[in-house]
């Protein structure tokens, strides 16, 4: 019986104070035989955990109770400093964020912050695109105290072509994909949180249904915008040394019948006209649109008024 993963099942039951046998024997790696014996255990050492049977029981833990972190060791200091990131930033959360990782290392001794400095030394987390410099969120705190909250939340709000409307949402969760922030709604929906132009919190509750799991309502809402038909096809002419820059930032769009990596002709695939201007104009001479005729116009009409914004006066 190791004292380490003693250690580990006290901080899950400490993180959630009751949790099925099951659901901590497949964490720890272990049998469902092996956790009973190791609740036994801590209970004989004084821990307050125990184990309750029959219909809804579960290893349950006196909610009181604290362990220490001085056995953190430097491999999970080096989880930490991995772990930091501009999205806690996003949430107004980063100095919160600091100072509970402070915490955590005065209480976890000189292996600890020694696993720190290291992860910070020789690891950084990017969550950004490439040729994307990420996008402006200045709305993500207020939803994310709504969301807190339990309240609903009133959006103004602008769809993918560029429509605003007003709408009622009840907040169910908020997810960060590849550096871009969604409000996953209850029925459920995505909101792009970098298209909400206002957003006002609402005495009214927010009622989720029952049985509601982000994590499932989020894996289908992913399945379904990757699995989303793509009915405009794009043909682009990329100069030599841009073909497998442009190949990699768009491999997502790649259309299935597109020439062979080695041709300066590319064939991709959008959900329409302003997807596909806002996604090649980055690019600017580096590759020109052959067809169709819309895309065209499209891509001039950008490039013109980005020219008439940079004019001299």
């Amino acid at each position: 019986m190791r004292a380490d993963r003693l250690l580990s099942l006290v901080l899950l039951l400490q993180a959630r104070p009751s949790s099925a046998a099951p659901e901590l024997a497949a964490r720890l790696g272990v049998s469902v035989r092996t956790v009973l014996r190791d609740v036994a255990a801590l209970s004989s050492a004084g821990i307050p955990v125990y184990a309750e049977r029959g219909r809804g029981g579960g290893i349950r833990m006196l909610p009181a109770y604290r362990a220490g972190l001085a056995h953190l060791n430097a491999a999970e200091g080096t989880g930490l400093a991995v772990g930091q990131s501009r999205l806690a930033g996003e949430l107004g959360l980063g100095d919160a964020l600091d100072t509970a990782i402070e915490k955590i290392i005065g209480a976890g001794g000189q292996a600890l912050r020694g696993g720190l400095a290291q992860g910070r030394r020789h690891v950084i987390v990017d969550v950004d695109p490439w040729m994307r410099s990420g996008e402006a969120v200045p709305l993500l705190p207020a939803i994310h105290d709504g969301l807190l909250r339990g309240r609903c939340l009133s959006l103004d709000y602008e769809d993918s072509d560029g429509a605003r409307s007003r709408r009622t949402v009840a907040p169910a969760g908020l997810v960060a994909k590849a550096g871009i922030w969604y409000l996953v709604t209850s029925e459920p929906a995505l909101v792009r949180v970098s298209r909400v132009h206002e957003c006002t919190v609402l005495p009214a509750p927010a009622v989720l249904p029952t049985g509601f799991d982000l994590d499932a309502a989020w894996a289908r809402l992913r399945d379904r915008v990757e699995a989303r038909p793509r009915p405009l096809t794009v043909l682009v002419s990329v100069s030599p040394p841009a073909v497998a820059l442009v190949r990699r930032v768009l491999a997502r769009h790649l259309a299935p019948d597109s020439p062979s990596e080695s041709s300066h002709l590319v064939r991709l695939s959008f959900a329409g006209v302003p997807h596909a201007v806002g996604s090649l104009l980055g690019f600017g001479a580096q590759l020109t649109v052959v067809d169709p005729p819309a895309v065209r116009t499209a891509m001039r009409t950008a490039a013109e008024a980005v020219v008439a914004l940079y004019a001299d006066p």
